[in-house]
């Protein structure tokens, strides 16, 4: 069983950057002699599970990936800021120098931002919300329209699939798991908001 150790333990000291200065590590850094991934930018407006909601994303699919081998998968809630290679996490950035490195295993990455109605966010009712809503959105929209669109093969093996976010995006990624282990068993949460919001403290019963 292949394990994200490595990244978990990057990003998450990444997350401690504001209150510690962190300085960004060599695996954060842009190298150009290792294979670049390439980064998709897409809006998906078709969600039957949060209804009328638009939302921006965006993939990432390393150099190496095979389509006759199935990828792993990491999905994160507030995707974008992720997404980006100037900024705290810098995802592509990070998975580009890991997968060369043979530290982690080649792996699509999903950024999927909340959904929004008009000018106002859905964020705290998909992310703080319990239930298996946010669960069916992603296993039966989000990830299957992102692999038809870029024709991408993707593991169904749970143990290869992890799902990040912090804050109200950290409880959504555990409640994803939570539902549904057969489809996701990697969870990365920082900060996440287990208190009562939408009832996230019944988590800690």
């Amino acid at each position: 069983m292949i394990k994200y150790h490595a990244l978990v333990f990057l990003l998450v000291a990444l997350g401690t950057r504001a209150a510690d200065d962190y300085k960004l590590g060599p695996d954060s850094q842009f190298k150009a002699e290792v294979p670049h991934g390439r980064v998709e930018r897409f809006q998906f407006t078709n969600s039957t599970v949060f209804l009328g909601t638009v939302r921006d994303g965006g993939v990432y699919i390393p150099a190496q990936y095979d389509p006759a081998k199935p990828a792993a998968l990491m999905v994160f809630q507030d995707g974008l800021g992720y997404m980006s290679t100037n900024g705290s996490w810098r995802v592509p950035v990070v998975f580009d120098n890991l997968i060369a490195a043979k530290e982690m295993p080649v792996a699509i990455a999903i950024f999927l931002n909340p959904g929004m109605r008009g000018d106002q966010s859905n964020r705290s009712f998909e992310y703080d919300s319990l239930g298996d809503a946010y669960a069916r959105f992603l296993i039966n929209e989000a990830i299957p329209f992102v692999t038809n669109k870029y024709s991408l093969a993707i593991t169904a093996d749970p143990e290869m699939r992890a799902i990040c976010g912090s804050s109200s995006g950290g409880i959504c990624a555990f409640t994803v798991a939570w539902e549904r282990p057969d489809q996701c068993r990697k969870v990365l949460s920082t900060i996440g908001s287990f208190t009562n919001i939408r009832g996230g403290h019944n988590y800690r019963r």
